[in-house]
């Protein structure tokens, strides 16, 4: 393309400081047809190349509308689909076959320049759309099942999955597919924590101005206004399901023609495209007495383990006002406090996620809301102990101090304890 770009130092910076947080993360990138054959797609494969070199797990799912469009135009045929979404005769669906045999071959060689190992696979088993309001689909396809499995062996060896809007039923039967739909589900079903559309928009447009940042609750509402743009509109509404899931967290719609467009998004504060994120902090509330039972004994099943202190219900109790829970389905799932120490500081303590849901990111956004709700109080530093976990909130920008550092009450009660307690700080920016 002739496109060149100076990377500065404090862009690497920037970089560097995302790191830790995605390594070992899985991200699903679903292409457009139209993003495969534009000129910016070397440039997107490089872009690819990096997140694999950060440690960052990718899967690859690909569309063929543009192609599928300009084949049918070619031979002189009307497709009765383009994008998996209406009935496909049997003409169509061969044409289609064609143009993702095609795609996915595309997107294999620019890989191996890359130097990055890939692999098609047939774990997508799709089952006939059927009929609805008396229209027979024919050959569209609905997702049965998919074999999480074969893909996660393949991602844990390196290779990166590549699939297509096409794949074969339980009798080897080939269906159509929607590319944006698949790549929702694999989101959800790979518990990735980012979805990322490349299309041809510049993300989603709010009032005749393109949003940064949409809320899964507001996004809700405008799919239900019909306010999304017509040509952004299936990848709004599965990104919209794939976040309800809380297994990913953050959706984005980019403009792939556009340079850099995909480390730009994933790196820069304010991105390029479009970040539909989960609203957390609505599943996060202060707790009340009626949640004693519940702390208590999650609190009680943590210090068993040493991951906590052993607190009693009395002492719980005095503090209840300190608590913040976290529910899932009504239910509580982890814990957090937040206490003040001095009129600069305050700590964050007695984090805990149950078993079943760690690894969800429950964790993290308690530390995000904690760090949140301390700089709207005003507090200048965020302490916290572990004897476990120093690893966790290093990931999460404390840093190990010296014990000394504490304000001089909460020290004297560290040194009684006799824990020996590693002492991290974050430095808040007000």
């Amino acid at each position: 393309m002739g496109n060149t770009t100076v990377i500065r130092p404090a862009d690497l910076r920037a970089i560097l400081e995302y790191v830790p947080l995605y390594r070992g993360q899985t991200f699903v990138v679903s292409f457009d047809g139209s993003i495969v054959d534009c000129e910016n797609f070397q440039n997107l494969i490089v872009d690819i190349a990096v997140l694999c070199n950060l440690g960052i797990k990718i899967v690859i799912v690909h569309g063929i509308g543009k192609q599928l469009k300009a084949r049918c135009a070619e031979l002189g045929i009307t497709p009765s689909d383009v994008y998996g979404t209406e009935p496909v005769d049997d003409e169509t669906l061969k044409i289609a076959c064609e143009c993702s045999a095609e795609v996915s071959q595309t997107i294999k060689n620019a890989l191996a320049i890359k130097d990055l190992k890939c692999a098609s696979s047939n774990a997508v088993r799709p089952t006939q759309t059927g009929i609805i309001s008396g229209v027979d689909f024919l050959n569209a396809g609905k997702i049965e099942k998919i074999d999480f499995q074969t893909l996660q062996n393949l991602i844990s060896i390196g290779v990166i999955p590549i699939l297509s809007p096409i794949a074969p039923d339980r009798n080897g039967k080939l269906l159509r597919i929607n590319s944006d739909l698949l790549s929702a589900e694999l989101a959800m079903g790979l518990r990735a924590s980012k979805l990322i559309y490349l299309t041809e928009t510049s993300g989603l447009a709010i009032n005749n101005e393109n949003a940064i940042a949409v809320a899964l609750n507001d996004l809700q509402s405008m799919l239900e206004k019909n306010g999304i743009d017509p040509r952004a509109l299936s990848k709004a509404k599965y990104a919209a399901k794939a976040l309800a899931s809380t297994f990913t967290q953050r959706a984005h719609i980019l403009n792939g023609k556009e340079f850099a467009c995909l480390l730009t998004e994933v790196f820069d504060t304010v991105g390029c495209g479009t970040m539909i994120y989960a609203d957390e902090y609505q599943k996060i509330r202060p707790a009340t007495k009626a949640d004693l039972i519940t702390i208590y004994n999650i609190s009680k099943l943590s210090s068993q383990e040493q991951n906590l202190v052993d607190r009693t219900l009395d002492e719980i109790e005095k503090n209840i006002s300190s608590y913040y829970v976290y529910e899932i389905d009504a239910s509580i799932v982890a814990f957090v406090c937040l206490n003040k120490l001095d009129d600069e500081s305050a700590e964050l303590a007695s984090l805990h996620v149950q078993q079943f849901y760690q690894g969800n990111n429950v964790g993290t956004t308690l530390v995000e809301f904690i760090t949140k709700k301390a700089k709207e109080l005003g507090y200048k530093k965020l302490f916290t102990l572990s004897t476990k976990s120093a690893p966790f909130f290093n990931l999460r920008n404390f840093e190990e101090v010296s014990p000394s550092s504490l304000p001089t009450e909460r020290f004297k009660k560290y040194e009684l304890s006799k824990r020996h307690s590693k002492v991290l700080c974050k430095i808040l920016s007000i």
